[in-house]
C-alpha cells in the first residue's frame, strides 16, 4: 500500500496513527541520494487516480514513493504545505508529480518546496508557470508531458558561487583592510568606544551569526533603543530601520559612511568565513522573519545573505516591507550566476546613490 499524507501532515495506513502537526516545514537534506525514478505525487483526490493511470506516466515507470491529496477548492495551504514537506522529508523523491490544476497559492508552495529539497517537477498536464522552473514538453512514448524543469540553483553551481565568494572576499579583505584601519581611526576620533559594531542577524537555515559594521552610531546605541519606547515604536513601523535624520543615535561621520554603504566593508569578513555571500537576500534581523509566510522564511534561509542583492540595487529604503518580501524571494526563486554578476554591476550605481542603514 502506498504512504499517504493528509493535510495535516500526518502518516495515514490502515491503523490509523495519532495526528502530530509539525510546526515548520521539515528541513530538506542538504544532499540528495533519491533513486531515479522515485516520486511523491500532489493534487486533489479525484486528479490523483486519473494522473496515476496516464499512458504518459505508466511508461515512464515511476516508483510513487507517496500521495498527498490537497482540497484545491478550500485553500487550505498551509497544511497542504506541512503535508507535502513532510512528504519530501521521509521519502526523499527525484520528482514531485504534479497530478492536476493546483491553483496559484498550492502551486506556489509545490515550487518553493521543490526548490528547497532539490526535486525536478512533473506534471500531468500544463499547470501555472512559476518562477524558478521553466516548462519543457518531455515525452514517454507516444505521450506529452509538461516538465517543469530542475531548479536553476543545482549543487555545482551553489559550489562555483562559494568558490568565486572565497576568492574576491579574499582579495577584497586585502585591498580593503587599510581603508577600513583608516575609517577606523575617524570613528575613534569621532566619538568613544569600538570602532566596529557587531549586529546579530539570521543567516543560512536560521543560523545567527555576528554581521560586523563599522560603528555608525553612539557606543550604546543599542540600549538607548530598547529603553526608549517612542524610538523603538518608530524603528518598528519603519520596517526595523530609523531614518538617519530622525535618529538621534547616528554620528555625523556615521550619516556619510551610510550614505556610501563603506560602513559596510568589515562583512567582507562574513563572506569570507561563510556567514554571508557577495550577492543575496540582505541579512534580516529576527523580528523581521515575521513578515514573511511560513514557507516564505525556509526559501530566504535557504541561501547565505548577500552584502548585495536584488532589494539592496533596486530602491533600497525606499522600498519597504511587503514589497521587500517579493523582492528578496524573487532573487532566491530566480538566482543564477548571471543574476549574480549584473546585481554586482548595478550595486557600483547603487553606492553612488543616497541610502542609509539596514
Amino acid at each position: 500500500m502506498l504512504p499517504k499524507h493528509n493535510l495535516a501532515g500526518e502518516s495515514v495506513s490502515e491503523t490509523r496513527r495519532p495526528a502530530v502537526a509539525p510546526r515548520s516545514v521539515p528541513r530538506a537534506p542538504e544532499q540528495r541520494s533519491a533513486e531515479p525514478n522515485r516520486v511523491v505525487v500532489v493534487g486533489s483526490a479525484s486528479d490523483i487516480p486519473r494522473a496515476l493511470a496516464h499512458p504518459a506516466v505508466l511508461a515512464r515507470r515511476l516508483n510513487v514513493a507517496s500521495v498527498v491529496a490537497v482540497d484545491v477548492e478550500s485553500g487550505g495551504q498551509d497544511g497542504a504545505r506541512s503535508a507535502i514537506a513532510l512528504a519530501l522529508h521521509e521519502h526523499t523523491p527525484r520528482t514531485i508529480l504534479i497530478a492536476g490544476p493546483l491553483g496559484n497559492p498550492t502551486m506556489r508552495i509545490v515550487a518553493d518546496l521543490a526548490l528547497l529539497f532539490h526535486c525536478d517537477l512533473l506534471a500531468v498536464m500544463p499547470a501555472e508557470v512559476l518562477a524558478g522552473h521553466d516548462p519543457v514538453v518531455v515525452w514517454s512514448g507516444d505521450f506529452p508531458l509538461v516538465q517543469l524543469a530542475s531548479p536553476r540553483r543545482t549543487r555545482l553551481s551553489a559550489r562555483v558561487k562559494r568558490l568565486a565568494d572565497i576568492a574576491a572576499s579574499a582579495a577584497g579583505v586585502i585591498v580593503a583592510a587599510p581603508i577600513v584601519a583608516v575609517l577606523a581611526g575617524l570613528i575613534m576620533a569621532e566619538s568613544r568606544g569600538n570602532p566596529f559594531f557587531q549586529h546579530e542577524r539570521v543567516g543560512l537555515g536560521g543560523r545567527r551569526f555576528r554581521c560586523f559594521k563599522l560603528r555608525t552610531m553612539h557606543t550604546g546605541a543599542e540600549q538607548l533603543l530598547s529603553d526608549d519606547t517612542a524610538l523603538y515604536e518608530l524603528y518598528r513601523r519603519n520596517h526595523f530601520k530609523i531614518p538617519d535624520r530622525a535618529d538621534p543615535r547616528v554620528t555625523p561621520l556615521g550619516r556619510l559612511l551610510r550614505r556610501t554603504s563603506l560602513d559596510e566593508l568589515p562583512q567582507i569578513w562574513n563572506v569570507l568565513i561563510g556567514d554571508m555571500a557577495l550577492v543575496g537576500p540582505r541579512p534580516v534581523v529576527a523580528d523581521e522573519l515575521a513578515l514573511y509566510e511560513l514557507g516564505e522564511r525556509e526559501l530566504l534561509l535557504s541561501v547565505r545573505p548577500g552584502i548585495t542583492g536584488a532589494w539592496a540595487v533596486n530602491g533600497r529604503h525606499g522600498v519597504g516591507y511587503p514589497e521587500r518580501c517579493g523582492m528578496e524571494l524573487g532573487y532566491v526563486r530566480n538566482w543564477t550566476l548571471l543574476t549574480d554578476l549584473k546585481i554586482l554591476m548595478a550595486t557600483v550605481g547603487a553606492v553612488l546613490r543616497p541610502g542609509g542603514e539596514d
